[in-house]
């Protein structure tokens, strides 16, 4: 497995004294020796004045740390997998993330992990589809569409930003976090988390995808898009004290937690 390159590890991270301790970096800082391109921020920032130029562009990106790779495939049909979610190394600022679409590795059997540290290269898009579903203007779902990536080197996963849940009923401020890790405090669901073609209206056949609105606005979803969510598991009113995840977008935005573990009770 052509996934990790040690003997390499102490000059890309500046390491002192020779040491090959292949943990040491993790309790530093982020490593300041990136490669030519720019952060995700400065593509992805919509009111950045430049940002418009980049649409539909090459683009080349340094830094990308790996938030999670979705393996999790919910609808059963191998076409709900696959994303590989990454943001700027050492940053949690607004638009550090972005999501990429069919990407290719350098080397090409590298298998990635969260925190794994990439350089990419391909085009940057906003779509404002996916196949026939339009989404309502201005809303977009952006990415790097096709990118060659590159990895430089491990370090830790990005870390969670705490974010005021009510950013994700409103998609203007909640794009900021569009695709980045986060974290929301004092939910209530405002319905069962269930299948969606069950809670349809009339009923309908199970898809695969299990939801529940996170406020009482009826936007923002809890999803499994990216682990099991165990349907008819939390009710309507269950009160959660805090939910991890990466938001998501597909009409609504959405919140899909890692594991188990990223929801607390």
């Amino acid at each position: 497995m052509a996934r990790r390159f040690w003997p390499f590890l102490p000059l890309l991270l500046g390491a002192c004294n020779g040491s090959t301790d292949q943990d040491a970096h993790l309790d530093a800082g982020p490593p300041t020796a990136l490669g030519a391109g720019q952060r995700i921020k400065e593509i992805g920032d919509p009111t950045r004045p430049d940002h418009d130029k980049l649409v539909n562009q090459n683009v080349q990106v340094t830094g990308a740390s790996v938030v999670w790779t979705d393996t999790y495939d919910e609808t059963a049909n191998g076409k709900s997998r696959g994303t590989v979610y990454v943001q700027d190394i050492g940053s949690t600022d607004p638009y550090s993330g972005t999501s990429l679409y069919s990407p290719t590795f350098i080397p090409g059997d590298l298998r990635l992990a969260p925190g794994d540290v990439l350089d990419l290269n391909g085009q940057y898009q906003e779509n404002k589809n996916i196949g026939t579903a339009v989404f309502p203007v201005p809303q977009v779902l952006p990415q790097i569409s096709k990118p060659v990536g590159l990895f430089r080197y491990e370090f830790s996963p990005p870390p969670p930003v705490v974010i005021d849940v009510n950013d994700l009923d409103d998609y203007t401020k909640g794009r900021r976090w569009l695709n980045m890790l986060v974290t929301v405090k004092g939910i209530t669901l405002s319905d069962d988390l269930d299948d969606e073609g069950i809670k349809a209206n009339p009923p309908k056949a199970p898809t695969g995808r299990v939801t529940a609105h996170m406020t009482s606005k009826l936007s923002c979803k809890l999803v499994n898009e990216l682990m099991p969510l165990q349907a008819q598991s939390l009710k309507a009113g269950s009160k959660l004290t805090s939910v991890t995840g990466v938001i998501t977008y597909f009409f609504d935005l959405h919140l899909a937690p890692r594991t188990q573990a990223d929801i607390v009770q």
